[in-house]
């Protein structure tokens, strides 16, 4: 197999869009987490707002949509916590199972409701809150909402520094040829 110089340029061009697009997105969740940690939110809330807000988005619409979800989902986590407390008293070890399944029935079927329709996401925050291990109260829904908040702005944002990045990569590269072009021509 021959390289040519262009391989090479491939392969450098490729090579340095991993690079800016890793750097990019450690500066961003980086400075997320600090800011994050620094107003005593909680970081793994934060980070899971992240991943609901990119589930299977290709738009900023989109992912909002699923932070929506995500929201929806830390609610959904608290109000099943106060009826598996309710519960369990006269079922026992039942009232989880019920209610889980309860719980599992309703975010099934919000599948169906757009643009609120990633089931995934109802279950990030579910699982959020779940793993928060604090108690089913207002201040603990806020605390989480704002952190997955904070997580889905910062991959809003990591998106669209890497967006602006593709865009001067792209400009950069068809300058050369359109300066050798312009050469070729007088």
């Amino acid at each position: 197999m021959r390289h040519t110089s262009t391989d090479s340029a491939d392969t450098a061009d490729t090579a340095s869009s991993f690079h800016s697009t890793t750097l990019t997105v450690a500066v961003v969740a980086g400075l997320v987490t600090f800011g994050t940690v620094a107003v005593q939110l909680s970081a793994s809330g934060m980070f899971l707002g992240w991943v609901a807000y990119g589930i299977a988005a290709t738009t900023v619409r989109q992912g909002y949509a699923n932070l929506a979800s995500f929201v929806i989902g830390l609610a959904l986590g608290v109000g099943v916590t106060l009826i598996i407390n309710a519960l369990t008293p006269s079922l026992g070890l039942a009232a989880t199972g019920i209610s889980i399944f309860a719980l599992v029935a309703v975010v099934m079927c919000l599948r169906n409701l757009a643009p609120i329709d990633n089931p995934l996401t109802y279950f990030l925050g579910i699982t959020s809150f779940f793993y928060s291990q604090l108690p089913p109260t207002v201040g603990s829904f806020a605390l989480l909402a704002v952190a997955g908040a904070v997580g889905a702005t910062g991959a809003a944002v990591a998106g669209a520094l890497q967006t602006g990045l593709a865009h001067l990569r792209a400009r950069a590269a068809a300058s050369p040829s359109q300066v050798s072009t312009a050469t070729e021509r007088e």
